[in-house]
C-alpha cells in the first residue's frame, strides 16, 4: 500500500527508537484502503475506526485486526496467515503511551484488487508517544461494507500475496 508519511522515527519508551523498516512495513500493510458503495453508512466515524485499526496493529492484536479486514481481502489471506505475516513484521511496538490524532478525513476514489467499492474515506492520522512533540503520520483508507468500516491491504502486500509471500518476503504458510 502506498501510504505517504514522514520518515521520522517514533520513540518506544524513553530511549529505544522504532526502526523505519517496521514503520514502512506497517504503512505498506495498511495503505490503499477504500470505502463506501451502496451499503448503509457506518455509525462509527472513519477516524475512530482507523484509530482502532492502527492501535490493534501496534498492540499486536492482529487476529482482531483481520476480522475488520475487507471481506474481499479476507478471501486472499486467512486469519492465521495474516497473524503470521504480521508477527514477522514485528509491528507490535505499543508502549501504552501512544497518542492518536486524526488530522483529516476526506472522500477518496479507489481501484483496489478484490474490492468492488470505488470510494473510500482517506484518514490522515498521527501517532506519537505521550510527552513527545513528533511522531508518524499515516494516510489510511476506510471502506464501508454492509454498514460498517473495513480496511484493505495495499498494493505491495497484495503483490507479495500473489507470489505466496508475506510483506517482508517470507513464505506465506499454507492454510490449515
Amino acid at each position: 500500500m502506498t501510504v505517504p508519511y514522514d520518515s521520522a522515527m517514533v520513540r518506544r519508551g524513553p530511549a529505544l527508537l522504532l526502526s523505519a523498516t517496521v514503520v514502512v512495513a506497517f504503512a505498506l500493510l495498511l495503505a490503499g484502503c477504500g470505502g463506501g458503495g451502496a451499503s448503509a453508512a457506518p455509525s462509527e466515524s472513519a477516524g475512530a475506526f482507523i484509530t482502532r485499526i492502527l492501535s490493534e496493529e501496534l498492540r499486536g492484536q492482529w487476529a482482531q485486526q483481520w476480522t475488520e479486514l475487507h471481506p474481499g481481502h479476507q478471501k486472499l489471506i486467512t486469519q492465521a496467515q495474516y497473524v503470521a505475516c504480521s508477527r514477522s513484521l514485528g509491528t507490535n511496538i505499543a508502549t501504552g503511551r501512544e497518542v492518536f490524532h486524526v488530522l483529516a478525513i476526506e472522500d477518496d476514489p479507489i481501484h483496489v484488487r478484490g474490492v468492488p467499492q470505488r470510494t473510500s474515506k482517506l484518514v490522515t492520522i498521527t501517532v506519537h508517544q505521550r510527552g513527545e512533540a513528533s511522531g508518524l503520520t499515516y494516510r489510511l483508507h476506510a471502506v464501508a461494507v454492509d454498514g460498517r468500516w473495513t480496511w484493505i491491504l495495499g498494493p505491495r502486500f497484495l503483490d507479495e500475496l500473489a507470489r505466496g509471500r508475506c510483506l517482508d518476503g517470507s513464505r506465506l504458510r499454507s492454510s490449515a
